[in-house]
């Protein structure tokens, strides 16, 4: 919009205002025309003559003004039946007007006007009003012409940011699924690492040596069915946190398999917070984790604790492993000691929630590691969630 046409909408804001601003000038304009072209030409230096001319002004300003509530009642009518109501109007004001102007003329100056005569003025004063309504209809058409062109205006607007908003939600969609499409590439190649699926079949290898062929195929069994649940939460973004712990169950159980008593697990869940959403395979790198530093260098018993709350609106989850015979604090620490894992985990809790989640890796005394996770606390409908009256959660005691 140009800046005359902001200072034209600027000066129309007010609908009274303009009426009187062009009526004014309108009839102050007509003063002058009249006493220039008449008055002046035919009466110079007879001042009853020209005040004539400024009453009449005056009388025609009066008599015009009801025109306005007539051509705003005639407006939304049919354009015949307004044209008629409207000419009729211009008619009677017409004769109005003349009359008075008769009337003044004859008052002020002593001379009276011909009956011969009336015709030419009457036909002036229709000239007059014809004009007066000519005049309102083109201003009102121009100012909804610019209302007109200001709603489109909005409606090109919201309808760009609503293309705008569309297409960001559509960035971050397809960013989610490039997250994810990452994150299950990353855990196939997981899969297949000798820290996981060449230590699984090593197992297998193992067992089958010292005959426990039932192991064996146990073993085998629980890694297709990994294998196989893996493949069919394959296009899930997100699910809930009930899910997420089913799928580290089977991972867990290959391990348990593999370390035997050497891997404890404590879940300590409360029953609102498995309703929570939260990114599809989300468990299993942190347990993987765990898994290299605690119970893969540990010759002792290793404990890995799953715990899950709300509390305020917001789903807490703590990963904890009672750390390994000899703990190397600065290793597990260091950030290129995370691998894909913990990385992964981050990537995809951002993708999830953006900036609003919390990924900590907290030390524990005297060994051990809690990896600490908080996330809005969102069902799989999209509601907040909260945790039910009376219900209490354990806290997983520290792990010596």
């Amino acid at each position: 919009m140009t800046s005359i046409e902001q200072r034209t909408q600027m000066w129309l804001s007010s609908d009274n205002r303009r009426y009187w601003t062009l009526q004014i000038a309108g009839w102050l304009a007509l003063t002058m025309l009249s006493y220039l072209s008449l008055t002046l030409w035919y009466n110079p230096g007879q001042w009853d003559y020209a005040l004539h001319t400024l009453v009449q002004s005056v009388l025609g300003l009066i008599v015009s003004h009801p025109l306005r509530y007539v051509s705003r009642w005639a407006w939304n009518a049919p354009i015949f039946v307004r044209i008629a109501i409207v000419t009729a109007a211009v008619i009677a004001a017409s004769v109005i007007w003349t009359a008075l102007r008769l009337l003044t003329f004859g008052w002020l100056t002593g001379e009276w006007v011909s009956p011969v005569d009336y015709g030419g003025w009457l036909f002036a004063s229709v000239i007059v009003f014809g004009s007066w309504v000519f005049c309102y209809h083109a201003a009102k058409y121009y100012r909804q012409s610019l209302e007109q062109k200001d709603r489109i205006a909005a409606v090109e607007r919201a309808a760009l940011q609503a293309t705008a908003r569309a297409h960001e939600e559509s960035v971050k969609r397809l960013t989610a699924e490039s997250l994810y499409q990452e994150a299950r590439l990353r855990m196939l190649k997981y899969q297949l690492n000798p820290h996981f699926l060449f230590n699984a079949l090593n197992s297998v290898s193992g067992l089958v040596r010292k005959g426990e062929a039932e192991g064996a195929t146990s073993m085998l069994a629980r890694i297709a069915e990994f294998l196989r649940a893996t493949l069919e939460h394959d296009d899930e973004l997100e699910h809930t946190l009930d899910q997420e712990i089913d799928l580290l169950g089977l991972y867990l159980s290959i391990e348990k398999i593999r370390f035997r008593d050497r891997l404890q697990t404590e879940f300590d869940v409360q029953p609102e917070a498995i309703k929570a959403t939260v990114p599809s395979f989300l468990l299993q790198p942190l347990f993987e984790n765990a898994m290299k530093y605690a119970v893969g260098r540990s010759l002792s018993p290793s404990t890995l604790t799953l715990a899950a709350w709300l509390d305020e609106g917001r789903l807490e989850i703590r990963v904890r492993d009672s750390g390994s015979d000899e703990e190397r604090r600065q290793e597990r620490n260091a950030p290129s000691s995370t691998g894909i894992g913990l990385r992964n985990v981050e990537q995809r809790l951002r993708s999830a929630f953006q900036d609003d989640f919390r990924l900590e890796l907290v030390p524990l005394e005297p060994r051990g590691l809690e990896v600490q996770i908080s996330v809005p606390a969102i069902g799989i409908d999209g509601r907040p969630l909260s945790p039910v009256a009376g219900t209490k959660r354990r806290e997983p005691a520290p792990t010596a």
